[in-house]
């Protein structure tokens, strides 16, 4: 549950299908979608780009951090308050910390001071510098708020406390290193996100995010206003905005504890970036963040001896696409292999062979509907076995299907499968359509572009490819097939002009014709005066 509230979350719908066996584009929450199967090969809103304005003003400008050659475009503070954090972490309970803080060209990151054996902590950061669900329920203050809320929000409404005091709070020195807030869509304003999401499925699901966190404030608010006496002077800085940047930062830089079954907010922490290995690299270095009961501290382990000055991070299990990684880092990666494309498969229940059908679903474990994930370098082997199976209308074929193979039912039946993805494939790059001026690739020159807008650009050219090679595929499997499904069965596409031509081609042979038919009738050849 704490890895899934810290992946994606997506949730998404899309384009409905008018036929049977392919409907909306969807998303579940954050799972590992490359694991999905088998494949073959209310108040008045400050602006996104204002509040940025103002950071600069007040000398927080966010720095462009390189992966794999774009900008992340993560807020981070200066290299000074990086190190008055270690110092005011050493002053919790830890002394001696192995860990610098250091500018890796414009990025700002954490670096071993001194060579670390493999086993040992290279960072320990003590538990009373930590925030956890269970800190921000014993707040006072908090209490009446947090009451039946998710973790996430309750860690967003602890920063939004802890900021609003200033330097009267304790964390100060911790929130001089939190960035104010992320760039997920959830923080653009609306504009921003139907401008620069266009035609991307993230659109609908960055739109019903805020509409849920909206709706969530509006409660929130109503129990501050409520209550005057506790929350005082500090209502004026518990606005929506505040709300959801924080929950943006929450999102993009809390930890799962595994070993405390908690997510925390981990002092430092916001300066590692999340790395994913495949585990086909061979030594291959991990890092984990965990709890160490017996140290009572969230410590950062290293699967292998870390020499002085390497840069440190937190390992990934997998690996997220880039909608995944806007939504919940507000971060992208160029040429990103985990980028995907959600399909949805369906039975509908008008079909005579539903109730068939359903039960054959079952038995391979899948439902009416269901979410499927499209790569640019390989389909899921189930999804076209799901679409075969949807376009069925024999009962004889049914016994033909076979999930565990890619092959086909018939000729017309791969047809008619094909035919649905590359019209879908179609609509959903339709969607992307804009002016040349407008272009992703004008976009991302454009020094006058704006964060959300190159963000927003990479996002959809990765989509592209996906649909491009998606499209590809498609076609490479429609090329042997010739012919079109006719009621008497497959039939050549071109048979109409071969038809006709073979009707030019007779024309002069049809006077001759006639006079051999006529002499036949006339002579004893045909028997015709022995005819009744």
């Amino acid at each position: 549950a704490a890895k899934s509230a810290l992946a994606a979350l997506l949730l998404c719908g899309g384009i409905q299908a008018e036929c049977p066996g392919l409907a909306g584009l969807k998303l579940r929450r954050g799972v590992n979608t490359r694991a999905l199967g088998r494949h073959v090969p209310l108040p008045t809103r400050v602006t996104s780009q204002g509040r940025r304005m103002g950071m600069r003003r007040k000398g927080l400008a966010p720095r462009a951090e390189s992966l794999a050659g774009l900008p992340d475009f993560l807020p981070y503070p200066s290299l000074a308050s990086a190190k008055e954090t270690v110092t005011w972490i050493e002053g919790r309970g830890m002394p001696g910390q192995v860990v610098n803080p250091s500018m890796f060209g414009d990025q700002l990151r954490l670096v071993a001071a001194k060579d670390v054996p493999k086993g040992e902590p290279v960072l320990t950061i003590p538990s009373s510098a930590c925030i956890t669900r269970d800190d921000v329920d014993k707040d006072p203050m908090l209490s009446k708020l947090t009451k039946g809320q998710d973790t996430i929000t309750a860690l967003a409404l602890w920063i939004m406390k802890e900021r609003a005091l200033g330097e009267d709070s304790e964390w100060s020195p911790y929130f001089k290193t939190l960035p104010l807030f992320t760039y997920s869509p959830i923080t653009w304003t609306p504009q921003e996100r139907a401008t620069y999401l266009r035609g991307s499925f993230v659109l609908r699901e960055a739109n019903q995010r805020v509409e849920a966190l909206e709706a969530k404030w509006i409660n929130l608010a109503k129990i501050i206003n409520d209550n005057d006496e506790t929350f005082g002077s500090l209502r004026s800085e518990l606005t929506l905005q505040s709300f959801l940047d924080a929950f943006s930062v929450v999102l993009a830089h809390s930890v799962t504890l595994e070993n405390a079954n908690q997510i925390a907010l981990v002092p430092l922490a916001e300066f590692l970036p999340r790395i994913y290995t495949p585990k086909e690299v061979k030594d291959k270095k991990e890092f984990r963040m965990d709890y160490d009961p017996s140290l009572d501290a969230v410590t950062l382990l290293c699967s292998s001896e870390v020499k002085q000055g390497s840069e440190l991070y937190i390992s990934e299990e997998y690996g997220l696409s880039n909608s995944e990684l806007l939504l919940s880092r507000g971060l992208v990666k160029e040429n990103n292999d985990e980028d995907f494309i959600p399909i949805e498969a369906n039975i509908v229940m008008a079909d005579v062979l539903y109730g068939a059908k359903k039960e054959i679903l079952q038995a391979y474990g899948f439902g009416e509907n269901h979410k499927f994930v499209v790569y640019r370098d390989r389909l899921p082997l189930e999804l076209l076995s799901y679409l075969r199976l949807s376009r069925l209308s024999n009962t004889d074929d049914l016994l033909k299907l076979n999930f565990e193979v890619d092959k086909a039912v018939s000729e017309m039946n791969e047809y008619e499968i094909l035919q649905l993805l590359l019209s879908e494939a179609r609509t959903i790059s339709g969607g992307f359509a804009a002016p040349d001026q407008d272009t992703d690739r004008f976009i991302l020159r454009n020094p006058e572009t704006t964060i959300p807008a190159k963000l927003g650009a990479v996002l959809r050219m990765g989509e592209k490819q996906v649909i491009s090679s998606f499209m590809d595929a498609v076609r490479t499997r429609l090329a042997p097939i010739r012919g079109i499904p006719t009621k008497k069965g497959m039939e050549n596409q071109n048979q109409e002009i071969i038809d006709m031509f073979d009707t030019f081609e007779s024309i002069p042979k049809a006077p001759q014709k006639l006079v051999k038919d006529l002499k036949d009738w006339w002579t004893d050849e045909n028997n015709w005066k022995d005819q009744d």
